[in-house]
């Protein structure tokens, strides 16, 4: 038998429904301390309306976690708050104001520490972070019916344990939240790691999500839990049936099987949602409606816009710099490469950076650095692309592949068709059957090797004589005994076959880079399936333990309240 889970509305005392307030500031801190434990800050900046009662009771709805209301503090106007228990209309505590409530018309600031919140830290899910802990949390909310915000000065900031690097941890995009500024990710002065959102254009009467991901190594084993998988098919049976158990004190009523299964579906589709959703690494802003093309874009810009697969970007950039002369392949799995010194002084930011991410012979290092190459990429497309119309920049950029591709395949001569393809390479490979086309255009006989041909293959150029670039026989260079022209189909294959290879191995697994791309420019968003808690005014809601919508979340859902 299957249980339908059904939520009981709040029921509203008549007698409180004339509270009226805003929230005009609202600062919420979350350390995460060395020892696992949780410590929330709260600043809350009442302004009561002059038609409302005196408020004289604040709830402050709290994670679904383990705490103690003996080790939580409030102030009132920086009056200790002597009433703390736990409230009757939301998971949380109230916090009575007695004699100090803040009368109508009037303000009053409320602050709230929280102490040794424990239980509230879960597994990272995802596949491009290994062993990392996984933090979520809601703060605390009020009821529309009472909370009249708009306009909220609203400031949420997760600080991470000690020890995180300023490399290691990771954020998620906060759900639901109006964010007016970019997301400040910086250190505190005794060098912890912290995000910071910010909004003026927020309310205290909407639940928001925020969230964060950092090495467990930081905190004790024991401090990060279990919790159900639903977001893919790798969580255990058991601890799908151990999460319906533990709801029964709100579970009644029957559903089909075939709701089950519908929703067993529904969990298969989401997970495969969930990795397509890893590969889409541009930030949602760059949507926002413009009007006019962005003329002026490089190929491997116009790619990143296109949300082209990294591997496919980087082998762009590679190309790029090999046909600048700026570097030369010394070996191709694992790529290693040869750097001109100077260099020339053509290059874009982004080959630069390319470029200096060899200097590390660690392939982690080099990974993270290659990382940050496509990170700041994006970020440069970003700003470029403020106050223009993405589908029409992207439109105008396919007809110049379109167009790139028209010229190679039309040439009369093989030179021509060579000398062409020279000068639009990395536009071609924006196509998306670039490996295809590439072969058919080229496997029809001998091919004119490219000049740069010698600064890409080791192995022609192993041929003997000089390490420049492949010259007319007609030129006194030692390169006249290697071939200048070969096999259309040997081409192709290498263009197509040994560069993402190359690429492949200074990256691994495509999908995990890319997440961990995605997870700095375009933070998947974790939203819960359930609001957090009921506030009723004299009545009360019921919700089970918070359900998360990734695998493994932490449950940190808190309610509103009074």
């Amino acid at each position: 038998m299957i249980c339908l889970l059904i939520f009981i509305l709040p029921i509203t005392n008549v007698s409180a429904q004339n509270y009226e307030f805003k929230v005009t500031r609202y600062e919420v801190e979350a350390y995460i301390e060395s020892d696992g434990t949780l410590t929330l800050k709260y600043l809350m900046d009442f302004k009561n309306s002059p038609s409302g009662k005196p408020i004289d009771f604040v709830d402050l709805g709290l994670p679904y976690a383990e705490y103690q209301v003996k080790n939580i503090s409030a102030q009132i106007n920086e009056i200790p708050i002597t009433h703390i228990q736990n409230s009757e209309y939301v998971h949380g505590v109230e916090l009575g104001l007695k004699n100090n409530a803040i009368p109508s018309g009037a303000t009053g600031v409320v602050t709230a520490n929280v102490y040794g919140i424990t239980k509230f830290l879960t597994p990272y899910d995802g596949e491009d972070k290994e062993n990392f802990a996984n933090f979520q949390f809601t703060p605390s909310y009020f009821d529309s019916s009472f909370d009249r915000s708009n306009n909220t000065q609203y400031r949420m900031t997760i600080i991470l344990p000690p020890g995180v690097g300023t490399d290691q941890g990771v954020y998620y995009k906060p759900g639901k939240f109006p964010q007016t500024q970019e997301v400040e990710a910086s250190t505190t002065t005794d060098g912890r790691v912290y995000y910071s959102w910010y909004s003026d254009e927020a309310d205290t009467h909407t639940s928001y999500l925020f969230g964060a991901a950092f090495p467990a190594s930081t905190v004790p084993s024991n401090a990060i839990g279990v919790t159900f998988n639903s977001g893919n098919n790798q969580g255990s049976s058991s601890s799908f049936w151990s999460e319906i158990l533990s709801c029964t004190p709100c579970l009644f009523g029957l559903i089909p099987l075939a709701i089950f299964i519908a929703a067993v579906i529904k969990n298969a589709k989401n997970a495969k949602d969930h990795e397509k959703r890893k590969m889409e690494y541009l930030p949602p802003k760059i949507s926002i409606e413009g009007h006019g093309i962005k003329r002026g874009l490089t190929a491997v810009e116009a790619g990143i816009l296109m949300e082209q697969p990294i591997d496919r970007i980087l082998t762009m950039i590679l190309f790029g710099v090999i046909k600048k002369d700026a570097v030369m392949v010394a070996q191709k799995e694992p790529l290693e490469i040869l750097v001109k010194d100077p260099m020339p002084a053509d290059l874009h930011e982004y080959e630069k950076s390319f470029i200096l991410a060899f200097k590390s012979k660690d392939k982690e290092a080099r990974r993270r650095a290659l990382r940050s190459t496509i990170i700041d990429l994006v970020k440069v497309v970003t700003d470029k692309m403020k106050g223009f119309s993405v589908p029409e920049t992207v439109a105008y950029y396919k007809d110049i592949v379109a167009r790139a591709w028209s010229s190679v395949e039309g040439s009369a001569t093989p030179e021509v068709k060579m000398a062409t393809y020279e000068k639009a390479l990395e536009w071609t490979m924006l196509d998306k059957e670039y490996g295809p086309r590439t072969e058919r255009t080229f496997s029809g006989g001998p091919v004119i090797l490219p000049r740069w041909w010698g600064r890409y293959d080791p192995v022609y150029r192993s041929g003997g004589g000089v390490l420049s670039s492949p010259k007319p026989s007609s030129s006194p260079s030692t390169t006249t005994s290697r071939p200048l022209s070969i096999p259309g189909a040997d081409f192709a294959a290498s263009m197509v076959n040994n560069a993402s290879a190359m690429t492949a191995s200074l990256i691994g697994n495509v999908g995990v880079f890319t997440g961990s791309v995605t997870s700095r420019t375009n933070p998947i968003p974790a939203q819960p399936r359930s609001g957090g808690g009921f506030r009723g005014g004299g009545g009360g809601g019921s919700s089970c333990a918070c359900a998360c919508a990734c695998a493994g979340c932490a449950c940190a859902c808190a309610g509103g309240g009074r």
